[in-house]
């Protein structure tokens, strides 16, 4: 069953993780600088609001913030605002250019993907708490979603115009990429954005433009497809008490009317990973 949750649409709703320390999803809308929270109900509350946009978001091992900008990438408490933010990271960022998507290793680094407003020249970079951050992939039209499996051995990245997931082997010591390859090439009604990776290793991904996520094997083949009443489709994520219930954002910026901008939940028969958490430095 798919359940819309009650909230005016969202510019850029993206980048949504399932929280256990208050069983909530949290999604962000990009453009407008604000993160939600959701219940297992679909109740919705504001839980941020700043002055930059926050491409994207994760949670430390406290179940804290980390707030990637084109500020920064700044910690917060859990329920705090913008007066409470620290800066942990800064790179160079172009004039127009922020984060994009971001997730955590198993190491706790994170990795966090950028866009320009040319959507040429992103940049996928690595934050670990104890060495300056780093590129890892440079040139990317638009640094998109992206996932582990194999418990943190293989990394999946999304180049959304590229239309292209690529796997890689990941080494946790190092942090180092190899052997990339392309995985999945999607249709060109369906532009990959947003993904997940479920428990069999079965990647989601949101198909901006399709109306629709689907879901391929890890050998990269279409095992389904599930529609929404949206057409940019933007990400997904699994939650919920039993990591059943599959979250999925849209956006309604630059869309023409409709649901664009809502936000769905439904329990698609398979469940989900726990994401892993950032590492910060010690203060």
């Amino acid at each position: 069953m798919l359940k819309k949750l009650e909230l005016a649409p969202c510019a850029l709703g993206e980048g949504p993780l399932w929280r256990r320390e208050s069983r909530e999803f949290v999604f962000t809308d990009i453009v407008n600088g604000t993160l939600y929270a959701a219940d297992e109900s679909g109740a919705v509350r504001t839980l941020l609001q700043c002055r930059y946009q926050l491409g994207a978001f994760l949670f430390d091992e406290a179940g804290d913030l980390l707030l990637l900008t084109e500020a920064g990438v700044f910690a917060c408490p859990y329920g705090g605002g913008e007066a409470d933010f620290r800066l942990v990271w800064q790179v160079p960022m172009a004039p127009g250019e922020r984060f994009n998507d971001a997730i955590c290793d198993p190491a706790g680094r994170v990795l966090a993907g950028t866009k320009t407003e040319q959507d040429r020249d992103g940049t996928l970079w690595q934050f670990s708490p104890d060495q300056p951050p780093r590129r890892m992939l440079s040139g990317l039209k638009i640094s998109n979603g992206m996932g582990f499996s194999g418990q943190g051995r293989i990394f999946y990245h999304t180049d959304s115009p590229e239309r292209v997931i690529r796997r890689y082997d990941y080494s946790a010591g190092d942090g180092r990429l190899s052997n990339g390859r392309a995985l999945v090439r999607t249709a060109q009604d369906c532009v990959p954005d947003g993904m997940t990776v479920d428990a069999d290793g079965f990647l989601w991904t949101a198909c901006w433009g399709g109306g629709r996520v689907e879901r391929y094997t890890p050998e990269g083949a279409l095992a389904q497809t599930y529609p929404l009443p949206a057409g940019q489709v933007s990400s997904v994520t699994f939650g919920g008490a039993g990591l059943d219930t599959l979250l999925v954002t849209s956006a309604a910026i630059g869309a023409s009317g409709g649901q664009d901008g809502g936000i769905w939940m439904l329990r698609p028969g398979a469940t989900g990973v726990e994401e892993y958490r950032a590492v910060l430095p010690r203060s």
